[in-house]
């Protein structure tokens, strides 16, 4: 188990590196994009058809865009130190994610195919499992306790000379001889009854834990396989955000241009698509990640 909480504990550390990447990517696209808006609406100034507040405002919003990458950049360097320090790898390593992560099909087995697999290789019901049957040995040993012994001699000796006899006869007499002994300690009646009855106890209690361990694991299963398919639904829902945030902001971009449109309306329209595009890169991560919890669940990862 513990070696299964390592390796979950490492994909978790790399898949946030991959996220926050991903992110800064997000925010550098958004911070050129304000930053060439910026510099439209100074143009714009100079040819008194822009207000000095309007600039004042979109310069807010490059300074806290700036100001995400800088928290982006000290969370990847706090992922990746925990990442390193956990690996053994030297300290100046820098990881970088497989960008082909988030194209792979992951594949969508059905839940009783999940259930199975965890029946087979989950460590908590393995070691529930092991305690079963060391209690059933246990019962076994005290059960023998409370049986005869039962016990087969064989020897042979040698006599001589024979001294009963008047004269002494001097001669040699060997014997070979066969026993077969029972014994039975009475006091086992009462004194292995109770080691017998205290086994019996042991195991109906083990059983219980084995049962309860197998309930634990089915409803994990589930809960995580409903996790896995609602990232597949978010995931949709997300690219349908940022396509109707893309298109907003386009149009807003238009009207702006055309001084149809607030300064407030084109800073709705970049944070709108700032928001899904990040939202959309946190529910591709999280198919990924509800992928590996389910390995990590069925004791497969």
């Amino acid at each position: 188990m513990k070696r299964d909480n390592i390796r979950f504990e490492l994909a978790g550390y790399y898949l946030d590196i991959y996220k926050y990447k991903n992110l800064r990517k997000v925010v550098e696209n958004n911070l050129a994009a304000a930053k060439k808006v910026l510099s439209e609406m100074e143009a714009r100034f100079q040819q008194g058809t822009a207000l000095q507040n309007d600039i004042t405002r979109y310069e807010l919003l490059i300074s806290n865009l700036e100001l995400q990458l800088i928290r982006i950049d000290n969370t990847l360097t706090i992922f990746n130190n925990n990442l390193i320090s956990i690996t053994g790898l030297p300290e100046r390593t820098v990881i970088e994610p497989d960008t082909t992560i988030l194209l792979r099909s992951l594949p969508k087995d059905s839940e009783s195919y999940w259930q199975e697999t965890a029946m087979d290789n989950s460590p908590g019901l393995q070691l529930a499992k092991n305690q079963v049957d060391f209690s059933r040995t246990g019962e076994k040993l005290a059960k023998s306790e409370m049986l005869p012994k039962i016990g087969l001699q064989a020897g042979w000796t040698i006599d001589g000379p024979i001294l009963v006899e008047v004269p002494p006869i001097n001669r040699n007499l060997s014997y070979w001889w066969v026993g077969l002994g029972v014994s039975y300690n009475i006091s086992s009646l009462y004194k292995d009854n109770k080691s017998v009855t205290k086994s019996k106890i042991d195991t109906h209690h083990a059983m219980e834990e084995l049962e309860a361990a197998k309930e634990n694991v089915n409803m994990a299963v589930r809960a995580d396989y409903i996790k896995y398919l609602e990232a597949y639904e978010e995931l949709k829902t997300q690219e349908k955000s940022v396509e109707l945030a893309e298109r907003n902001y386009k149009i807003t971009s238009t009207r702006y241009s055309a001084d149809m449109a607030l300064i407030t309306d084109m800073l709705d329209a970049a944070n709108s698509l700032l928001d899904a595009q990040q939202q959309l890169v946190n529910s591709r991560i999280n198919i990924i990640y509800s992928y590996y919890k389910l390995l990590f669940t069925t004791g497969t990862i």
